[in-house]
């Protein structure tokens, strides 16, 4: 039998149908009041419908996680309607025993876990409105309301390692070890000393690691007047340009101009820009970088605020345009990429924190897993 082991509690796979449930139910001393009258069933019966696999989904399947503490069952976890990338989960904590309080978010958070090493990208629940607690539950594991009673959560996470942080002295080096990681992007900053207090580099380094690199390469443009600059950047490979909405008085024409190269467009704001501000431009825009720090120096704390905005603009893209990613960008690492990750951010930028730890290949994953 399958343990998925948290701090605090435990979850075991049993394989549900009109049987298995029963037998689930009849394994519990403390829930067998709750069965309804069937046959007795042998121990090979019985064995027969434990699931000794990875939470054991099966096509249009139902599987039920039944959430233990200190060795009693205190609720259980549905997950069915698998179709390969999407699964509807469903939770419930038993009213008569009070043990389970307070465990839920644990028991969420490791199914989404779980599901997320399956390769499957979207979670989906149907919460009822009356229902305050479940609401409450699913919003703080990263849920987000996109129709009526319907929630959604995004189970894909990638890693933008910030080529800024490189040692340039072994660029292709560091190239090919990003190729070799667990990182799906590689992010590029420009500075122009303007925009922002700080001079990066330009389209030499760009065609130096597109000339290399075999992942997505994500370009931020820290400069005035970006739109002069849009065609140029998309023909030396990048695949994302991300302008600054403080840094010009044509959205419009920077989104349209990046598309037509050939590029998706993104847009990023300041710690001091509020979400509102882009809101009209989101349904054209395939991602939101969110800065978390001031932009233009590397090294810097993560702005606790971000987090609000993150969830702010989760909220706003689920309505207007559910394909539009969140980015973010500044003050990121093992330690507080789990908040990140679960106020809504699609792909999480880091720089020192890959380049300069003892093992960056280590580092990525330690993030992606957080």
């Amino acid at each position: 039998m399958v343990r998925l082991v948290g701090k605090k509690c435990i979850l075991r796979s049993v394989e549900s149908s009109d049987v298995g449930t029963i037998l689930l139910w009849e394994n519990d001393p403390d829930l067998a009041q709750f069965s309804d009258p069937h046959q007795t069933y042998s121990a090979k019966q019985i064995e027969q419908f434990i699931v000794n696999q990875q939470l054991g989904f099966k096509a249009n399947g139902q599987i039920r996680l039944m959430i233990e503490v200190n060795g009693s069952a205190v609720g259980a976890i549905d997950l069915f309607d698998y179709d390969g990338n999407n699964a509807e989960v469903g939770i419930l904590i038993y009213d008569h025993n009070d043990k389970g309080k307070g465990y839920a978010t644990e028991a969420l958070e490791i199914v989404k876990r779980e599901a997320r090493t399956m390769g499957i990208t979207q979670l989906s629940a149907e919460i009822a409105e009356e229902n305050n607690a479940s609401l409450r539950l699913f919003e703080r594991c990263g849920f987000v309301k996109f129709d009526k009673n319907r929630y959604f959560c995004s189970m894909k996470r990638a890693v933008a390692p910030s080529i800024l942080s490189a040692d340039f002295g072994n660029l292709e080096r560091d190239t090919l070890m990003l190729n070799r990681s667990a990182a799906e992007w590689v992010h590029i900053d420009v500075m122009d000393g303007v925009f922002v207090p700080n001079i990066s580099f330009g389209f030499p380094v760009l065609k130096a690691v597109t000339k290399v690199s075999t992942k997505v390469i994500d370009t931020h443009l820290m400069i005035c007047d970006p739109i002069r600059y849009v065609e140029q950047f998309a023909k030396a490979g990048s695949d994302y340009i991300t302008f600054h909405y403080e840094a010009t008085d044509n959205v419009d024409a920077c989104i349209d101009a990046i598309h037509a190269a050939g590029a998706k467009a993104g847009i990023s704001i300041k710690p001091a820009t509020e979400p509102d501000a882009i809101e009209r431009w989101l349904p054209k825009l395939d991602m939101v970088l969110v800065m978390s720090v001031e932009p233009g120096f590397g090294g810097q704390s993560f702005i606790p605020h971000s987090l609000d905005k993150v969830r702010q603009l989760k909220a706003m893209i689920t309505k207007a345009n559910p394909n539009c990613l969140i980015e973010i960008d500044g003050g990121i690492s093992a330690t507080n990429a789990a908040e990140v990750f679960e106020a809504g951010v699609d792909v999480v930028v880091a720089g020192s924190a890959v380049f300069c730890a003892e093992n960056p290949e280590e580092e990525i994953i330690k993030i992606l897993n957080a």
